[in-house]
């Protein structure tokens, strides 16, 4: 019994030392890194609104179009409809919050118009269609968080094509096209979904010039178009 009680020590003190020789160390915690939100990187995104214009045409040298005066014969043309397009840019935040970036645009577009001019047997039907609009501009925001206040100035453009019928007009008229440019200012916000898509919405107004369309008219020199597009759209970005 002796004997017994001896060598149950024995096991005992090999077990112990074993068991203080090898502590157990529990595995150390996970830590979880949160990623810090930030405005600042290059994005690039998807967009679609709606745009309508006040513009005019009128003839480039003025005739007598059955009117009191010879004026030009005038028409307005208010070209309204809707757009999708894609954008691509780069925001930078400042310490201070304040952000400065720049962004480029294009857009397929659907504004039309149609207009009549002066009186039977002079009377011209009009329209206005811009298929295509751009802009280049910078940014200028505040980061509050996820949101992002923002006014944009830059340069704007817009094809369009005018086309004009008249039963006088030899062939009863015809079409040209051209390319308007100016400048261009806005605002918005922008709202982060998460870390890498947000959404956005802002208003545009484009100040796009007047251009010359070679269209056969009552006069030489064809048709002055001028042209001024308002735009409200709204967007998705993703962030890199």
């Amino acid at each position: 019994m002796k004997r017994i009680l001896m060598s149950t020590a024995a096991m005992l003190a090999v077990v112990s030392n074993v068991y203080a020789a090898d502590p157990y160390v529990p595995p150390p915690e996970e830590v979880v890194v949160v990623p810090t939100f930030t405005w600042t990187g290059p994005y690039l995104g998807l967009h679609g609104g709606w745009a309508w214009g006040d513009g005019s045409a009128a003839y480039a040298n003025p005739v007598d179009c059955g009117g009191e005066s010879p004026v030009g014969c005038a028409v307005s043309l208010d070209p309204s409809g809707g757009f999708v397009g894609g954008q691509i840019g780069y925001n930078y935040v400042f310490d201070n919050g304040f952000m400065l970036g720049i962004e480029g645009d294009y857009s397929f577009a659907n504004l039309t118009d149609k207009g009549d001019a002066g009186e039977f047997p002079f009377a011209s039907h009009v329209d206005l269609e811009v298929d295509q609009m751009a802009t280049i501009q910078a940014r200028l925001g505040y980061a509050m968080g996820q949101w992002l206040p923002f006014a944009t100035v830059g340069w704007g453009f817009a094809h369009a094509e005018r086309s004009v019928y008249n039963p006088i007009l030899p062939n009863n008229g015809g079409s040209d096209s051209n390319w308007h440019d100016g400048w261009t200012v806005g605002a918005g916000a922008e709202y982060a979904i998460n870390e890498h898509w947000s959404a956005k919405g802002e208003y545009r107004y484009m100040d796009l010039g007047e251009e010359n369309y070679q269209v056969p008219t009552l006069g030489p020199g064809g048709t002055n178009v001028d042209l001024n597009l308002h735009t409200v759209r709204f967007g998705i970005n993703y962030r890199f």
